[in-house]
């Protein structure tokens, strides 16, 4: 009995360990003998169709048994009873479990960034600091409806996804210098990349080798503390729209002129009421001035015209003339409630003639 007991867990053990192409074949195998088995015994209603004999095997196999099929004769009796039952819950149990155990591992790596995905047109963001989780929500709030979020972070970040509930896809290396974690998080064929790194030395390598990266049409957005990183960031990686820290800006017009650091604070908090957006313009209403431009959108969408970015300039134009002509294509930066999409600003601009 123990000889016996042994054999079982080895066999159990080895097939439980078996892969996927060996268990298919053990499953071909034990399928064709059991239609032979039953055609030699007789059971002709078993074996009448390829459908009935699948649904026989299946129902049997799982211990459903619904018995409006079974077998008739003493031969089809003892082919069930010592091959069919045993040898199919067997098999039936080991496709289960390693189904099972596949589904499990997945969501395992999935959940401690360890998993690979393959997109286009997503969105990923680079580093973990203090401020990730409000920036994932930002740009959770941003994105299109269905575009993936992926985070990439370093072994200072936390061991599991802690934004698996709202749909981001986590992933995790030693370094954010690792060429793996943006091959795993296809990060080539990103629509947009957002650098959050705490370090400014770290910040421009990783820009350095996205750039070479990804494809022409990603924009590439990061953060910096020092100036002068900013400045070399910007002349060996033109791609990369570099943000600067306003701290020290902050400080200086507070001084000079007092409350309007407040002001600054309110058009970069993406918490208030009210902030920056950009749309580029379409529509049958244009050409249009942007004195015209900034009394239609005040008028149609409260929104208020700031700056605006013509085709071919590297750089917004703040505070432009009111005689300059804005075209198709051209890049309008403004405050208000809300991102308002191009096809509906082209309708608000057409509403009306001035």
């Amino acid at each position: 009995m123990y000889v016996l007991k042994r054999l079982g867990a080895v066999l159990i053990r080895g097939v439980a360990d078996m892969g996927w192409g060996v268990l298919g074949l053990l499953l071909l195998a034990y399928l064709l003998l059991a239609w032979l088995g039953l055609t030699l015994t007789g059971e002709t209603a078993l074996v009448d169709s390829p459908t009935t004999f699948l649904y026989y095997m299946i129902v049997t196999t799982s211990t459903v048994g619904y018995g409006d099929y079974s077998p008739v004769t003493r031969g089809g009796q003892l082919m069930v009873v010592f091959f069919i039952v045993p040898v199919g819950v067997g098999l039936f149990a080991t496709l289960l479990g390693k189904a099972s155990a596949l589904v499990i591992s997945q969501f395992t790596r999935r959940l401690n960034g360890e998993q690979s995905i393959v997109q286009k047109d997503h969105i990923v963001i680079v580093g973990f600091n203090a401020y990730t989780e409000s920036l994932v929500g930002q740009v959770r709030e941003e994105a299109r409806p269905g575009q993936v979020v992926a985070l990439c972070v370093d072994a200072n970040a936390p061991a599991r996804n802690p934004f698996l509930e709202q749909g981001v896809e986590y992933f995790r290396a030693a370094s954010l210098s690792d060429e793996t974690l943006y091959e795993r998080a296809s990060a080539r064929d990103a629509s947009l990349v957002v650098v959050d790194v705490e370090d400014d030395s770290e910040t421009n390598l990783v820009c350095m080798h996205l750039s070479a990266l990804v494809e022409e049409r990603c924009r590439i957005t990061a953060y910096v503390k020092n100036q002068m990183v900013g400045r070399l960031l910007e002349t060996h990686c033109p791609k990369v729209n570099v943000i600067p820290s306003l701290h020290q800006k902050m400080l200086v017009k507070a001084a000079l002129d007092p409350g309007s650091e407040e002001v600054m604070r309110l058009l970069v908090d993406a918490d208030q009421a009210q902030t920056q957006y950009s749309t580029r313009l379409s529509g049958s209403s244009l050409p249009l001035t942007v004195e015209r431009l900034s009394r239609r959108l005040r008028r149609q969408c409260r929104a208020s015209l700031i700056a605006i970015r013509q085709a071919g300039e590297a750089h917004p134009v703040l505070n432009p003339d009111d005689e300059r002509l804005l075209a198709a294509g051209d890049e309008v930066f403004y405050i208000a409630g809300r991102r308002i999409p191009p096809d509906e600003m082209a309708r608000h601009l057409a509403a009306e003639a001035d």
